[in-house]
C-alpha cells in the first residue's frame, strides 16, 4: 500500500503507533506503518520527524517530489546486502559487462517504443489510416535502429556510450514525432526536457519522477549503487544506474498511460497552468494523475510465464542485472514487451 500526502496544509504525523494525515487540524486518514510500502509526499505536504522515525523503524520508504515531479529526496532502510554486487558494478565499468548492459537497455527501450507505436497504428488503421501509416512507419524505423545496436562493439562502456546514445536519440526522434499525431490535442510538439512547455510534457515529467522512485527502490534492494550507471555517464548527484534501468520501463508504464489519458480526453488544457515559464498540473489534475500512475504500477503484467505487478517486475529486472554483474548469469536481457 502507498500513502500519498499531497496538497497545501496536509501533514503526516503520529498518534501512538499509527500514522495520521491531518488537514486544517482534522484527521483525514490514518494507517499503521506495517500496512505501507511507500509514502509519497507531493506538492506542499509536510511530515514530522516522529513520522519519519516510525516509517524508518518499519522499513517504509519515503519519496518526496515537487510539483513538477522532480525527486527532492528519497528515504530508505539501510542496505541489507554485502558489498560484492557494488564491487562488481564498479569493475564492470572497465570490462565488457558494462557494454553488454548498456546495449541491452537501449535495445529493450527501442523494442518497447516500436511495440507501442505498432499497437497505436493498428488501433487507428480504420479510423485514421493516414495517421496509422505514419505511426507504423516510425515503428519500423525504431525497429531498424534497435537492430543496429547489435553492431556496436567495444571493450569498455566509454568506447561505445556515444554511439549508443546517438542511436537512442535517433529512435526517440521517430518515436515522439509519431506520437505528436495523437498528443497534439494538448499542445505537444516534442519533448521539452525537465522544464515542461505544454501539458503533455508536464504529465510525462511528473510520471517519470514517480517511476524513478520505484526504480530507485528496486536498485537499492538489488544491492546496486544508484549512482554507478553505464549508459548514463557518471556525474555528481546523478543517479545513473537508476536512470539506466528506468529506460526499459518509461514507454510501457508512463508514455502509454499519457497516450491513454489524452486519447480518452481524461485530461484537458484547463487542468494546467504556466508557473515561471514551466507548465504544471493544477492540484486536482495532479492528484488524479498520481492516482493513475500508482494504479499503473500496481497493475499486473504477464512477462514470460509469470505475472508481476509493474513494481515487482522492475525489482525482478534489477535483480537480474545484479546477478549478471556478479557473474551468476551468462548474459543480461533488458525488459521488453509486445503491447
Amino acid at each position: 500500500m502507498r500513502l500519498v500526502v499531497d496538497g497545501f496544509g496536509k501533514f503526516l504525523g503520529v498518534k501512538g503507533e499509527t500514522l495520521v494525515v491531518r488537514e486544517e487540524g482534522k484527521t483525514v486518514a490514518h494507517v499503521h506503518p506495517r500496512e505501507l510500502e511507500q509514502v509519497i509526499i507531493s506538492g506542499k505536504g509536510s511530515v514530522s520527524t516522529d513520522a519519519l522515525r516510525l516509517l524508518a523503524e518499519h522499513g517504509v520508504e519515503v519519496l518526496v517530489v515537487d510539483l513538477r515531479g522532480e525527486v527532492m529526496a528519497i528515504l530508505m532502510p539501510p542496505m541489507m546486502r554485502t558489498v560484492s554486487t557494488r564491487k562488481e558494478q564498479y569493475f564492470a565499468s572497465n570490462d565488457t559487462r558494462g557494454v553488454e548492459i548498456a546495449k541491452a537497455i537501449v535495445k529493450a527501450k527501442m523494442k518497447n517504443q516500436s511495440a507501442i507505436l505498432g499497437t497505436l497504428a493498428k488501433a487507428r488503421r480504420d479510423t485514421n489510416p493516414e495517421l496509422a501509416e505514419r505511426i507504423y512507419s516510425a515503428a519500423e524505423e525504431v525497429k531498424k535502429l534497435s537492430e543496429e545496436v547489435e553492431q556496436v562493439s567495444g571493450d569498455r562502456i566509454e568506447e561505445v556510450r556515444e554511439a549508443l546514445m546517438n542511436l537512442e536519440g535517433r529512435a526517440a526522434g521517430f518515436y515522439w514525432d509519431a506520437l505528436k499525431g495523437i498528443l497534439w490535442k494538448l499542445g505537444f510538439e516534442g519533448r521539452s526536457g525537465r522544464y515542461a512547455k505544454d501539458p503533455v510534457n508536464a504529465l510525462l515529467n511528473y510520471g517519470y519522477g514517480i517511476l524513478l522512485g520505484d526504480v530507485w527502490r528496486a536498485v537499492h534492494y538489488a544491492g546496486l549503487d544508484p549512482y554507478g550507471g553505464f549508459l548514463h555517464a557518471d556525474r555528481p548527484g546523478k543517479p545513473s544506474m537508476v536512470l539506466d534501468l528506468m529506460e526499459e520501463f518509461r514507454p510501457h508504464v508512463i508514455d502509454r498511460l499519457v497516450v491513454k489519458l489524452v486519447s480518452k480526453h481524461m485530461v484537458s488544457p484547463e487542468g494546467f497552468e504556466m508557473v515561471n515559464g514551466v507548465c504544471q498540473m493544477k492540484d486536482g489534475v495532479r492528484r488524479f494523475y498520481l492516482e493513475q500512475v500508482l494504479g499503473e504500477l500496481a497493475s499486473e503484467v504477464r512477462y514470460g510465464d509469470r505475472k508481476f505487478t509493474w513494481s515487482d517486475l522492475i525489482l525482478y529486472q534489477a535483480r537480474l542485472l545484479a546477478k549478471f554483474l556478479r557473474r551468476e548469469l551468462a548474459s543480461y536481457e533488458g525488459f521488453w514487451l509486445r503491447w
